[in-house]
């Protein structure tokens, strides 16, 4: 139950003077403006600390701004301890954030990528006269809505899945008017938001060359905790699935409640958004309770306590070897034959008792996934159906944070 999930802020969170905090107290955060500075040709600290707002608010400026804040939050969490991170997500933006932060891609090509990305959005939300508004109505009912307007020979689309009341459309602007008027009139209530564009939506498509160049420049790794894709609301299975899942974005709709509800089902009792403000505090709070989430920058001290608590709660847990123990003791026996019993329980077992009076956190990943395999012999002696080994492993690994280890189609963890 212990496991820690973070999450990123995408474009919006943004604020004039925000990290000044941290660009003040953290040497590694002023390195990573200097850095991010030298690659876009700007200075960040003064786009974020003294520049007009107007500046900051700009689509090239504020996403290139809310990166590299959000990775260096983070990153100054998790050198001062090791963080029990269960997977990390990122709203829009906020994933690119997510996947830098995970080791999917380093971060001098994240601001490279971001630089494009944002420069084209803008460049793309100039050329037709679009926006966005919100809705706070349940989704099945948002959808009967916008189906029904469309039918008029309107466009206008759903950009983001933000929270079972709370979605956000896109089109252009007399059609997000003459939306507006429609709901209203059903007594619904409608935000005007103050963005420049049609975001997330088809009307975004002109940005997708130049950034689809961008992603195919860059090489990217399997994460080294599990992402979650707000295209697909799933992790990602491998690393191969990122470049298409990023071109996809700037055009597809953010399944951010989605992504929240499959995190909420995975044993997860700290959330920390890393990043300005608590914009996705405040959504996942109303799902998962206000409790179990903090912000990084609004509730530093308790956010801080709170990972503390957590990471000693974490020391109490069993290790990998004891829960692949408990796993193997608690599956049904459907093989009476003996002599396989023993070949393939009782000597795997022994071996796995070896493995758990080592000190878990000194285990090597070769000793990880002898664990594994050692539980998988035996559920397989044993004729536990595949699809209850599979998950009996998969819920081990992300109790333990050992993702990586999960068998393959054939079963093996090489």
């Amino acid at each position: 139950m212990n496991n820690l999930v973070i999450v990123f802020p995408g474009q919006g969170s943004q604020f004039t003077g925000m990290g000044r905090t941290w660009f003040d107290t953290h040497e590694s955060v002023r390195d990573r403006f200097t850095r991010a500075s030298e690659i876009v040709g700007y200075s960040l600290e003064e786009l974020c600390f003294s520049a007009a707002p107007t500046e900051l608010t700009k689509t090239r400026h504020a996403q290139v701004a809310l990166l590299v804040l959000g990775y260096s939050m983070h990153e100054v969490l998790s050198a001062q301890r090791e963080l029990p991170v269960a997977a990390m997500a990122g709203h829009s933006l906020g994933e690119i954030t997510a996947l830098a932060s995970a080791g999917a891609l380093s971060f001098e090509d994240a601001v490279r990528l971001v630089k494009v990305r944002g420069e084209a959005m803008e460049v793309c939300a100039t050329e037709n006269r679009t926006g966005m508004i919100a809705v706070r109505m349940p989704v099945a009912e948002v959808e009967k809505h916008v189906d029904e307007f469309n039918g008029g020979s309107h466009d206008v689309q759903i950009a983001n899945y933000n929270a079972e009341e709370q979605t956000v459309l896109s089109g252009t602007l007399d059609d997000l008017k003459a939306m507006t008027s429609y709901l209203e009139g059903r007594g619904h209530r409608v935000i005007r938001l103050n963005v420049a564009g049609a975001f997330h939506s088809t009307y975004m498509a002109g940005a997708v060359p130049a950034y689809v160049k961008a992603i195919g420049e860059i090489e990217f790794s399997a994460p080294r905790v599990p992402v979650y894709s707000t295209i697909t609301g799933a992790v990602y299975g491998s690393a191969r699935e990122i470049p298409d899942a990023l071109a996809l974005q700037l055009t597809s709709p953010v399944r951010w409640s989605s992504v929240v509800s499959s995190l909420a089902t995975q044993d997860v009792s700290l959330w920390l958004e890393s990043g300005p403000k608590k914009v996705l505090a405040k959504l996942i709070g109303g799902v998962v309770g206000s409790d179990a989430v903090h912000s990084l920058d609004e509730d530093t001290d308790e956010a801080y306590a709170a990972v503390d608590r957590l990471i000693e709660a974490k020391k109490a847990e069993p290790g990998l070897a004891g829960l692949c123990m408990g796993a193997a003791a608690a599956t049904r026996n459907r093989n009476f034959d003996d002599t396989a019993y023993t070949a393939g329980v009782l000597t795997p077992y022994r071996k796995l008792q070896e493995l758990n009076r080592m000190d878990k956190d000194e285990l090597t990943e070769e000793q990880k996934r002898s664990a594994v395999e050692l539980l998988l012999t035996i559920m397989r002696t044993k004729r536990v159906p595949e699809a209850e080994q599979s998950d009996r492993i998969a819920s081990i690994l992300r109790r333990t944070g050992d993702a990586a280890l999960e068998p393959t189609a054939g079963g093996s963890t090489a």
